[in-house]
């Protein structure tokens, strides 16, 4: 590769010990570099024969690095729009080490060029780190609170730089949902009974604070808590069983159902810990992807559908009643999401008796649901129907 004189420097400037090889098959190809006070430098292996190699080098933050190693943005991009717009080319002598030439040239020179291939892709997996939930800091933040704690910590690859939405909607709310369906409240007492803390990024990581109870004993959300530690502790068959002897019903698998899938699907690793004040009880648990197709196998040949009826307060959005199957369409006023579904057969004649005013009349909806969980033969399946609703009360 030429390069024009007027780049050349009179001595290569930088003092680097390499850090970490991202990429070394024979040679290294891409490194983790650090100057004297600590600067990131990415170097990547642009020309190599007998005598000498050429490398390429730019300095990256610690955030920028972090987006390239889950490829986040590609290689090629980082070259070609590097943070201070200049990149560094020294050639270094395979017999001594030493820089035999350098250059600093613009970000200009490295798009013409193309010295990093566009379709390069990093093969990095950070290793996780042992994640040690500090048990005596929890049972002291629970005496402190005087409330059950739940300590939630999801780890995954695609967590490093930031939470995705999928930690949030199918991880973290589907353990909520699950406490609110084995307490038998809803979003409507939700603040009254729980309440977040302890938010941890570098991954995902949130502490639940429960006071169900208003008490001092906690029994209701101490016996919850310890059934969700054993649900996400499940490996047999007996295991959920237990679980379902203790709960009044099995609403909340189909929200189980939804993390095991997450964790499946980001190859993530969900710790959870849990901490009593009262009894100064402190459990622990780790659902892998490992366990947690374990349990989806144990789940896909034993689970039967799923039923759930729920009380809904809302208005009618849509109603289609000469379909072959009718449908209707309704806005929930609690959580503000529309719902949609079928009527059940048994009400078809008082839909059309009745003078529906869409959209202008609040009405209390009975809901039920069918949930299908995904097996190895067909994907998961929700059906909703609507079978009975009232006018609300003036």
């Amino acid at each position: 590769m030429h390069i024009n004189s007027k780049y050349r420097l009179p001595s290569f400037p930088l003092k680097l010990r390499v850090i970490s090889a991202f990429d070394f098959e024979i040679e290294p190809i891409l490194l983790l570099e650090k100057d004297l006070i600590g600067n990131n430098f990415l170097s990547y292996l642009t020309f190599s024969d007998f005598e000498k190699e050429q490398r390429a080098y730019i300095q990256i933050s610690q955030e920028r690095l972090n987006e390239v190693l889950t490829n986040e943005i590609s290689l090629n991009s980082a070259f070609e729009k590097p943070e201070n717009e200049f990149i560094y080319i020294a050639e270094f002598s395979h017999n001594t080490g030493q820089a035999l030439d350098s250059f600093l040239v613009p970000v200009s020179f490295i798009t013409e060029a193309e010295i990093i291939p566009k379709n390069y892709v990093v093969n990095y997996e950070k290793p996780k780190s042992e994640v040690v939930l500090k048990e005596n800091e929890l049972l002291d933040f629970s005496e402190r609170k005087q409330k059950i704690v739940f300590d939630f910590y999801l780890q995954s690859q695609n967590l490093i730089n930031n939470i995705k939405p999928y930690a949030l909607y199918k991880v973290f709310t589907p353990i909520i949902e699950i406490i609110k369906n084995m307490l038998e409240f809803d979003n409507r007492n939700a603040d009254k009974y729980l309440a977040f803390s302890n938010l941890r990024q570098a991954s995902f990581g949130i502490t639940i604070e429960l006071n169900y109870s208003h008490d001092l004993f906690f029994q209701k959300e101490t016996t919850v808590i310890e059934n969700l530690i054993l649900l996400l502790n499940a490996q047999s068959k007996e295991d959920f069983e237990t679980v379902l002897y203790k709960t009044k019903n099995d609403n909340y698998l189909k929200h189980y159902i939804t993390i095991i899938k997450a964790i499946i699907d980001n190859n993530a690793d969900l710790h959870t810990a849990y901490a009593n004040p009262v009894t100064k009880d402190i459990k622990t648990n780790t659902l892998n992807k490992e366990r947690a197709e374990i349990a989806k196998k144990i789940i896909d040949e034993t689970l039967d559908v799923i039923e759930d009826v729920e009380e809904i307060k809302g208005t009618f959005l849509e109603i289609d009643i000469d379909r072959k199957e009718p449908s209707f369409k309704i806005y929930s006023f609690e959580d503000e999401f529309t719902v949609k579904g079928k009527f059940e057969l048994s009400i078809l004649e008082k839909v059309k008796n009745d003078f529906v005013n869409i959209g202008k009349e609040t009405y209390v909806f009975q809901i039920k649901t069918l949930y299908f969980p995904e097996t190895t033969l067909k994907s998961e399946e929700i059906k909703r129907y609507l079978v009975d609703y009232h006018k609300e009360a003036e």
